[in-house]
């Protein structure tokens, strides 16, 4: 029995210790595991007081029960906020909170004052606490496992590991509850070290295909309330020297722009970096236009203008690639046609794309940045080369390059807010054309006749 104690405080004191290491104040999934801890700690003190009297001391089984629907709150919020960032508690679910507890302890010290532990489990009262707490222990698992093909590994095996505790929780207080509480204590261990490490649980990677890290331009993914949600490589570098500390998903447009997300696209803003400043040109598209209010979400482009920080400190970011368009992140002109002659050599095919912007306000370099990422996300095996202001050109098998015009003149740009329409060509290099030849013909004439 001693034995039993002594590894149950010693928990107990672990689970304390790694409650006051979590970095509360800068992750918002570190306080809802905190509180986990806290309420581990908690039901494993009231199961010490409830098994020192046999079972018949109201105020210790009231304790257990609190504590219980405490943490099974926490670890839903907990892994909402892993899972998606910043997560507002809705109301309704609040209220939910606050009362479950309050309750089972009035009806656990009022209603039902004269029963004993194990009598007060077959009670209605308890059933229906242990229904709300399985609810709540039911979505961790299923909130979990939209992560499951996370690339972190690190995250993988939290996923699998506190949906296997998660289980093992739900059925030990079906069969054995007197063990459950070390269970609890062990994902809250398990919980607490995760938490360590917010930025293994970012989105970021999981998109960085799409944000694509080695581009020349700061990109930010913001959700409607202005919270941080994805960047790209050279952006963490900068808010690294905006903030002075990694980024989170806890950080706002506040912190990294200086202000809300109200500006008109093109805006200079100017940004106080550690070791100097750097003017930055600003434009910013709504991810899905069709998104519901609570689930939109910004896409924020700082392109540097004009920069005092100091090389040492930070290298001037102009995107400038060997044989790419620095605007696109594509080939450039020249890789360009360096393409079409590899085109003519091969025997194979070009599709050329030429956007025709609608009004004179779209501007070429954002425009064409936004299409390009377009194909890209089409054909994401494919190179595409910036052949000309408006014009884009990649290199196809000849039936494919069919099917990729089909593909392309089925795509609606409206969906990327942009007052343009696209027309596709398909070019394939004539018997004994040279290279040269085949290059002028693509490049001199747009139309639908090679």
């Amino acid at each position: 029995m001693r034995a039993v104690i002594g590894v149950d405080l010693a928990m107990a004191a672990l689970t304390l210790l790694a409650a006051a290491l979590l970095p509360v104040r800068r992750s918002a999934a570190a306080r809802p595991i905190a509180i986990i801890c806290l309420a581990c700690v908690a039901w494993t003190a009231g199961v010490l007081w409830d098994e020192l009297d046999n079972g018949v001391t109201r105020p210790a089984n009231a304790v257990i029960l609190a504590a219980v629907s405490v943490a099974s709150a926490a670890a839903f919020v907990g892994a909402r906020r892993l899972t998606t960032g910043p997560w507002r508690i809705p109301l309704a679910l609040w209220a939910a909170f606050a009362l479950e507890p309050a309750m089972i302890i009035v009806v656990r010290t009022e209603a039902h004052a004269e029963l004993s532990s194990a009598e007060f489990r077959t009670t209605w009262a308890f059933m229906a606490h242990a229904a709300y707490c399985f609810a709540l222990l039911l979505g961790v698992i299923l909130t979990l496992n939209a992560r499951q093909r996370d690339p972190s590994r690190r995250v993988r095996i939290f996923v699998l590991a506190a949906q296997v505790l998660v289980i093992s929780i739900i059925a030990l207080e079906v069969s054995g509850y007197e063990e459950t509480h070390r269970v609890g204590m062990i994902v809250a261990l398990f919980s607490a070290w995760v938490a360590r490490r917010p930025r293994d649980w970012s989105t970021s990677p999981v998109r960085t295909d799409s944000l694509l890290n080695s581009i020349g331009v700061f990109l930010f993914v913001f959700d409607d309330s202005g919270h941080l949600k994805d960047w790209n490589g050279t952006a963490e570098r900068l808010i690294r020297l905006i903030t002075g500390r990694e980024p989170s998903s806890a950080m706002t447009s506040f912190d990294i722009i200086g202000g809300p997300l109200t500006f008109p696209d093109g805006e200079r803003i100017d940004l106080e970096l550690m070791g100097g400043r750097m003017r930055t040109t600003a434009h910013i598209h709504q991810v899905d236009p069709l998104a519901r209010p609570d689930k939109r979400e910004w896409i924020v482009m700082l392109r540097p203008i004009q920069s005092t920080v100091d090389e040492g400190t930070f290298p001037p970011i102009s995107g400038e690639l060997v044989g790419h368009d620095p605007a696109t992140q594509t080939l450039s002109r020249r890789g360009s046609i360096d393409l079409l002659r590899q085109v003519a050599e091969s025997g194979t095919a070009a599709v050329r794309v030429d956007v025709v912007p609608t009004t004179s306000a779209a501007r070429d370099d954002e425009t064409m940045f936004v299409v390009a990422r377009r194909l890209e996300t089409l054909f994401p095996t494919t190179r595409w080369g910036r052949m000309a202001t408006w014009a884009f050109v990649a290199e196809f098998e000849p039936l494919k390059a069919q099917l990729a015009k089909r593909v392309i003149d089925q795509e609606t740009l409206v969906a990327l807010g942009l007052d343009v329409t696209v027309a596709v060509t398909v070019w394939e290099p004539a018997p004994n054309e040279s290279g040269t030849d085949f290059v002028h013909r693509v490049t001199r004439r747009r139309s639908s006749t090679p």
